[in-house]
């Protein structure tokens, strides 16, 4: 499942918003915007996937999307569960094409502060920013 969601931040990242990933090798010590989206597979196995994004990088991605050069805080904090409905929603079409069914839930903005280190945790960087993308099973 976690390489469902490397190739969907890296497809979501690069393919659509045009903006290259590189590998991020020092935990970010600084605050970011989270959001977070429940998802499940066939089997009813439910999971939690965080996002967690610089405020910097969420202004790029404003004006990529939005067309928005100077976004308002409620922007930045819709545009974050938006980037995970957009990373979750790319890995379920990418399960589909496998043969594999998940469904998923309405994002939501959980606020604003340090990434916290968990054991599966997907972290890049853009510029030199990172960004991170957390996986956490709920059930079993």
């Amino acid at each position: 499942m976690i390489d469902l969601f490397r190739t969907s931040i890296t497809e979501v990242f690069e393919q659509h918003l045009g903006m290259k990933l590189s590998p991020c090798h020092n935990f970010p010590m600084q605050n970011g915007y989270k959001a977070q989206i429940p998802f499940s597979n066939r089997d009813e196995n439910s999971f939690l996937a965080t996002v967690w994004i610089q405020k910097s990088t969420l202004k790029k991605i404003s004006r990529i999307l939005l067309f928005e050069n100077y976004p308002d805080e409620k922007t930045l904090k819709d545009l974050t569960a938006e980037l995970a409905n957009f990373i979750v929603g790319h890995a379920k079409m990418l399960a589909s094409d496998r043969n594999l069914s998940y469904k998923i839930e309405t994002p939501e903005f959980i606020g604003i502060g340090p990434l916290q280190k968990k054991s599966h945790t997907l972290l890049y960087k853009i510029g030199n920013r990172c960004i991170a993308l957390q996986i956490k099973e709920q059930n079993g």
